[in-house]
């Protein structure tokens, strides 16, 4: 037998020997497919082969059961009998393959393509065997048949009869179970359950609906024995007095409205009356004050006899010494002008 030691190693140099303390020792061939497992394993991991997000959920109510495993041994028999047993009319189709051995892996992959032709219509598949050694179980640590798991169009349930250990298949898988009757178990929903639940389901509904129909009886008949139903004018009655309320305080409100507009108007009658005494006012103030401005205006000096004399410049002359022998002057009249010459300047007045 050959065998993988794990352990430490200790030199005694006085005797030139060594000696070995041993943690742990396996045999070489199954550590060494250990070993190659989880290599694999790490390997499908990184490429997201078993990432969760990509899982199917599994029908609830299955018309089509699709079963890759061996027709030899325990495991179809007892998928069967419990597939039957739960419903009794479900389809079921079985795809024949070799679960261990050197052929076994290409025979579990060939029976789950199959199975997911369209033409067999299947709706859950059951890929798995019962129970057996770590040799047994290898197919379903091969890469090709986790591969098949993975890329199953029909939600697939891996159920390979393992206590210890998973194999790959069931990271792989949409759902696993520990052993094919529990996968059976898993993928038909049992009938005779199903009907006892809608028949409670039936009588809480009819439960319902008579408490509901009671109810509303019963608020029907409070409600129509209100006195708002046998005796209806009560409804209005109320309005009624609000609609006389507001027709009284209308007319009252167009009453006062109209004394108000009748005052106006009784202004405005008087307006010609008080237009004229003031109009009668401001004329008599005009005449006084033209009178003022007419005594003192130039053109009623003018009238008086009194003259302007102003030199070609337009300037009015005030003395004498403004004028000069022979000069031209102005001299404007209450009615009209005089051209004259300035023969003689005198101080003295006349």
């Amino acid at each position: 037998m050959e065998i993988q030691v794990f352990g430490s190693i200790n030199l005694y140099e006085a005797g030139g020997s060594y000696s070995i303390n041993i943690n742990r020792i396996e045999e070489l061939g199954q550590g060494d497919l250990l070993y190659q497992i989880e290599k694999l394993k790490r390997e499908l991991h990184e490429k997201g082969i078993f990432d969760p997000a990509y899982k199917q959920p599994i029908p609830r109510f299955p018309k089509t059961l699709g079963i890759a495993t061996s027709l030899t041994g325990a495991a179809v028999e007892d998928m069967l009998r419990i597939a039957k047993t739960r419903n009794p009319g479900i389809n079921i189709l079985i795809a024949p393959c070799v679960v261990q051995g050197d052929k076994s892996a290409a025979s579990i992959v060939n029976a789950i393509r199959e199975l997911n032709k369209p033409e067999w219509q299947v709706d859950t598949i059951i890929a798995g065997r019962g129970g057996g050694s770590f040799e047994d179980l290898l197919a379903f640590n091969d890469e090709s048949v986790v591969l098949a798991f993975y890329n199953s169009r029909v939600p697939i349930i891996s159920a390979v009869g393992h206590q210890i250990d998973s194999p790959l298949s069931d990271l792989a898988a949409d759902e696993y179970c520990p052993t094919p009757t529990a996968a059976a178990e898993r993928a038909v929903h049992d009938l005779y359950e199903t009907e006892h639940y809608l028949e409670e389901l039936q009588n809480s509904l009819k439960l319902s609906l008579r408490n509901k129909h009671k109810a509303s009886r019963d608020r029907f008949d409070w409600i129509t024995n209100k006195r708002v139903y046998t005796e209806p004018q009560l409804l209005f009655q109320d309005r009624a007095q609000k609609l006389d309320s507001l027709v009284n305080t209308l007319a009252l409100l167009g009453k006062n409205f109209l004394a108000r507009e009748k005052n106006k108007i009784q202004k405005f009658e008087n307006l010609q009356y008080h237009i004229k005494s003031v109009l009668s006012k401001k004329d008599n103030r005009y005449q006084v004050l033209a009178g003022r401005i007419d005594n003192f205006s130039p053109l009623s000096t003018l009238k008086r006899g009194y003259s302007v004399v102003r030199t070609a410049e337009k300037k009015v002359v005030h003395s004498y010494q403004e004028v000069e022998t022979g000069q031209d002057l102005e001299v404007i009249l209450a009615n009209g002008k005089l051209q004259v010459t300035v023969a003689k300047t005198d101080e003295k007045h006349s």
